[in-house]
């Protein structure tokens, strides 16, 4: 590594720690503010608290690492603009493609490093953040199971499965309702195709329910759509979901292909399955993009550093939104889950690439 990547490095990695943690510190309070009601009410202890923000701190960081790095490349560039070296640089010959290439393998370093959190750390933090926050804390009782292939939930005297629940339509798919006695004999069992939530209770499609008697007698009534009043909302079954957030790579590979198999839509899971290959790469196409125009300012045709770095941040916001708005149409089946996932990318890589090549010339 040459002096200068060295020296432009070291600058970055500074900015870069001080960003991440000023912006955990905001977090850190806004969740503090967010939740003390809860913290009082139920009295939680200090290290619960603690165990808690301990246990977000490896899904926050997965999702403010790109600004941060984006923050710390800008005001970098905007030091080096300031102290004139970029002129210096410029002046002994160094391109902008010199300039920027330390940053850009930085950026790099922090994608990689961002993808293996996703696939390591993060889903089980995640995990535990959500049973300290609910179980320890709220002192719920732990009544929701995930598997991979379906969502178990346990009410009184009676055992739900579910195959797939819809949160967006309060809809239950693939629902078997196991109810048992005082005595844990099961005495019926009721599978339905559908159960939707009308905004007052459960109306099950294609339903067959079998009544086990005493004596050994099985009594089957088949209906094609039937209102079961059950006790549990969608905000019950909900606490059985696993959000893609929570599972690896291959765990939601695997989710996906179960629910292929059993005839299910599994449209919005495959759009999060190539988010989770897209999303690391937000960080380098934000220092890919906000870099040039930074460069661009120092060199005089900007406006001015500020308004360099400023334009360079709104731009990082803008594909924030424009990333999250293509996300969710591809969970609503507008855009295929590949093109939902990678547009944006391959969008503003193109736009950086563009800005780049020209401040080159």
């Amino acid at each position: 590594m040459s002096i200068i990547n060295r020296y432009i490095a070291k600058e970055f990695l500074k900015l870069f720690c001080l960003w991440s943690a000023s912006f955990y510190m905001i977090f850190f309070v806004i969740e503090l503010f967010e939740r003390i009601n809860t913290i009082i009410v139920y009295k939680a202890p200090l290290y619960l608290i603690l165990e808690y923000f301990l246990y977000q701190i490896p899904p926050f960081l997965t999702q403010t690492l790109p600004f941060s790095t984006l923050l710390a490349a800008l005001i970098t560039l905007g030091v080096l603009a300031r102290n004139n070296e970029v002129v210096a640089l410029k002046a002994h010959g160094v391109s902008a493609y010199r300039i920027m290439f330390p940053l850009l393998i930085l950026a790099a370093s922090v994608t990689v490093f961002i993808f293996l959190l996703n696939e390591t750390i993060v889903p089980y933090a995640a995990r535990k953040a959500a049973h300290v926050w609910s179980v320890k804390i709220k002192k719920e009782e732990e009544r929701a199971f995930f598997e991979l292939n379906k969502i178990w939930y346990r009410g009184e005297n009676v055992i739900y499965n579910i195959r797939l629940f819809e949160p967006k339509t309060n809809t239950l798919k693939g629902v078997t309702i196991y109810q048992f006695d005082d005595a844990f004999t099961l005495r019926q069992r009721t599978d339905a195709q559908e159960a939707r939530w009308d905004g007052e209770g459960w109306i099950f499609t294609q339903v067959s329910i079998r009544k086990f008697s005493p004596s050994g007698e099985i009594d089957t009534t088949i209906y094609d759509e039937k209102a079961i009043p059950i006790p549990e909302r969608p905000e019950d079954f909900k606490k059985g979901m696993q959000n893609p957030n929570q599972m690896t790579y291959l765990e939601l590979q695997e989710y996906i292909e179960r629910l292929r198999m059993e005839g299910y839509d599994a449209t919005r899971y495959v759009v999060d399955l190539h988010k989770k290959l897209s999303f690391p790469f937000l960080t380098l196409i934000m220092v890919l993009m906000g870099s040039p125009l930074a460069l661009a300012a120092s060199y005089g045709r900007g406006g001015g550093i500020a308004q360099g770095v400023g334009i360079s941040i709104v731009i990082g916001f803008i594909y924030w939104i424009v990333f999250a708005i293509s996300a969710a149409l591809g969970h609503a089946g507008t855009f295929p889950p590949f093109i939902a996932a990678w547009a944006p990318n391959v969008f503003f890589g193109l736009i950086g690439g563009f800005i780049l090549e020209s401040i080159h010339q």
